[in-house]
């Protein structure tokens, strides 16, 4: 029983090499297998992100990580980049109030995001809220990407909501289009500002994402509110210079893999940051785990409990990366960038 419990163990130390060897389906009824073991060695060796597998979003996880197989094997990644401090400290994963905040501090930065406003032919304003979630993530990387590779500030977005979506790898529809047409807007009303140090020394960038925007107005028939397609955003000279400064390379097919979990894509950007800069192994508390990806939850068992599942779909997307999940935390080791340049 011990050989044969160790044997699995060495298996489950990869969820792509467990999907490799049995193929997805089989990969998620294997874990399921596993888990329900009461053996109690058996159950000292089992993986925590293979418990992950075992349940509800086993079938998201594996799947992201065949994908990344098909890649490694058959080519299809796509070269995408990110701002350095984006890895660091992240837009909110839900909604929030409009006008209000959006603040947070990890152990490396602090991000202030403030939102913006709409002014109307009246002269009135309307308070908009920040950028949040998925869709405001994916157009970030969009833009970043965009930007870099053509060396220049302006990007054009497409002429209609449609157009975009489809360029960005997402499902079309009436109300993805319209969260994607807010999310814009937010993104360019906004203004971030990063601090590194602390309140005897530091450093602080302020910056507004996006210089200028070109955008059609429209009523929508439904809700008779205005509603803005932005066509063509420039982006500020301060944050462009600042990401030609500190990109970070990541995958944009493994990002549209993931592309459903807010959490999941900044787990991935912070290891694609962190990782490839590695000396040697490094531990994470769940502490700090907590105040970068789970300020949402109230307690730090309820943040271990899901954090789980985005990490799961992370490493599934990034092949190359070296996690461990301990008791106290993650242990980083030292791993190759998601994505050759």
């Amino acid at each position: 029983m011990h050989s044969n419990a160790k044997s699995q163990h060495d298996l489950f130390r990869s969820i792509h090499e467990l999907v490799e060897v049995h193929g997805p389906q089989d990969a998620i009824k294997i874990a399921q297998s596993h888990s329900l073991e009461k053996d109690s060695e058996a159950s000292a060796l089992t993986d925590p992100i293979l418990e992950v597998v075992a349940g509800r979003s086993g079938r998201k996880i594996v799947d992201a990580a065949a994908s990344s197989l098909v890649r490694e094997i058959e080519g299809g990644s796509s070269i995408g980049y990110s701002y350095s401090a984006w890895c660091l400290a992240g837009l909110p994963h839900r909604e929030r109030k409009p006008g209000e905040d959006w603040l947070i501090k990890t152990d490396f930065a602090q991000l202030l995001v403030r939102p913006g406003v709409r002014l109307r032919d009246d002269d009135s304003t309307e308070k908009l809220s920040v950028p949040c979630g998925t869709i405001a993530r994916l157009l970030l990387i969009d833009w970043q990407s965009e930007a870099l590779e053509t060396g220049s500030r302006e990007i054009s977005l497409a002429k209609s909501p449609a157009s975009l979506l489809k360029r960005m790898g997402l499902s079309r529809g009436g109300p993805i289009s319209k969260k994607l047409v807010e999310q814009i807007e937010r993104l360019a009303t906004c203004t971030v500002d990063f601090k590194f140090g602390n309140d005897r020394e530091g450093v602080v960038v302020n910056e507004r994402l996006v210089e200028s925007f070109r955008y059609v107005g429209e009523v929508d028939p439904r809700t008779k509110r205005n509603t803005r397609m932005i066509e063509t955003v420039v982006l500020s000279e301060a944050f462009y210079r600042e990401l030609r400064r500190h990109p970070i390379l990541i995958d944009r097919a493994a990002i549209r893999d993931i592309q459903n979990s807010p959490r999941a894509i900044d787990a991935y950007l912070w290891l694609a940051f962190r990782l490839h800069a590695l000396q040697g192994d490094t531990p994470v508390g769940w502490g700090s785990l907590w105040k970068q990806f789970g300020t949402e939850f109230k307690t730090l068992k309820s943040f271990k409990a899901e954090f789980k599942e985005p990490l799961g779909l992370a490493l599934a997307a990034y092949r190359s990366a070296k996690v461990a999940v301990t008791e106290r935390g993650l242990v980083l080791s030292p791993s190759p960038p998601p994505i050759s340049s």
